[in-house]
């Protein structure tokens, strides 16, 4: 079982071009300065040969949309079928594209050079299997925040209770006056139990949740990973975690009904 794989440029070419045909829907995210915001755009154009793609630039559901320039890094992630495709890519240019319909705002970006897809089952929230611990540590405003964040009252301490390619749920260690808003950039440190230092990443806090034993855990979404060397290192690692804990559920499930 292989949740992560690097796409061919044969296989990309044919994934873009059903998004295309599919006007298919993508999550976009853009680092603005120490924040983030992510938007959604659809699939108009793309061309392999020329190495470009196109995609709507309109808000949906009358959300403002980052401004965008020529040479900005992109953050981009779609469906394609049972898989989810992630890459990093940069805005070429900004104008109009034309549609039967009239013209629309839209964006060119140049083609990536790297394309990760992952199988859907990556985004499944595991359970931790019980017996193994990973530690975690939370604060506010992100990566960037951490050498800012010194006091014990300003970290959040606890346990993964689930975890996927797209985020957690961590356990708090011991009942926490927790006012964050959903939403809020948060930065998390976590052990994944990998004989490697801890992974750091960027997320966002998606409210108070209880695990299967009623315990209070805060619920993240992980951000911005496909955007850096770092963050897709950080994803591999956690595609392998993810990997392992569903292989010790398969074995767990084969010895109960045995």
């Amino acid at each position: 079982m292989n949740l992560r794989r690097r796409l061919t440029q044969e296989s990309a070419a044919q994934v873009f071009g059903d998004a295309v045909r599919e006007r298919a829907l993508a999550v976009l995210s853009v680092q603005c300065g120490s924040d983030w915001r992510m938007f959604k755009s659809r699939f108009l154009e793309c061309d392999n040969n020329q190495a470009f793609f196109v995609l709507d630039y309109q808000p949906v559901n009358e959300q403002p949309l980052p401004e965008l320039w020529p040479g900005q890094c992109v953050g981009i992630s779609f469906r394609s079928r049972n898989r989810k495709v992630m890459f990093a890519t940069v805005v070429e240019a900004r104008g109009h594209y034309m549609l039967e319909s009239g013209s629309v705002p839209a964006v060119r970006y140049r083609w990536p050079q790297a394309i990760t897809e992952l199988q859907r089952r990556a985004y499944y929230r595991t359970p931790v299997p019980a017996g193994v611990v990973l530690a975690a540590t939370m604060w506010r405003g992100g990566l960037a925040a951490r050498t800012a964040v010194q006091s014990g009252s300003q970290l959040v301490s606890g346990t993964m209770a689930n975890i996927s390619c797209g985020g957690a749920l961590v356990r708090l260690n011991q009942p926490t006056a927790i006012d964050w808003v959903e939403g809020e950039l948060l930065g998390l440190e976590v052990q994944l139990g990998d004989r490697q230092g801890p992974a750091q990443l960027d997320s966002y806090f998606r409210g108070l949740r209880h695990d299967e034993a009623s315990h209070t855990g805060a619920a993240l979404q992980f951000i911005g990973l496909e955007l850096n060397v770092d963050g897709r290192l950080v994803l591999e690692r956690l595609a392998n975690v993810v990997q392992k804990f569903h292989r010790q559920a398969i074995t767990a499930g084969a010895r109960l009904w045995q």
